[in-house]
């Protein structure tokens, strides 16, 4: 099954120039392309978004990523989700010491970053 770029950013949480950028590194090995050159990613570079988008989220650079999917076993699985559970467990501490907002704001729903 070959995959989107569209389902690529979904996958990478990122940007189609995140996903280039990744391609142009070598970290998503060979990328087809139609006959308009349009990119068709494979079921196992959408796999290696999901483990770069999650590495990179638990703070390893991309040098370390590249180390990571050369040998990707359980060691390195057990590091990222040890390290983003640590991570969204120190969020979780983080969003309930925050202070209120001042009484006289509404509260705002949705903060896009």
């Amino acid at each position: 099954m070959k995959h989107s770029m569209e389902e690529m950013t979904r996958a990478g949480c990122t940007t189609p120039r995140g996903i280039r950028h990744w391609e142009d590194i070598g970290l998503l090995g060979t990328v087809e392309r139609t006959t308009g050159g349009t990119r068709r990613y494979s079921t196992e570079q959408l796999a290696k978004a999901h483990i770069i988008a999650a590495a990179q989220f638990g703070g390893w650079n991309l040098d370390d990523v590249a180390g990571m999917l050369n040998e990707w076993n359980a060691e390195a699985h057990e590091a990222i989700l040890k390290r983003l559970f640590d991570q969204s467990r120190a969020a979780i501490r983080l969003a309930e010491l925050l202070p209120p907002p001042p009484a006289d704001e509404p509260p705002v729903l949705e903060f896009d970053l």
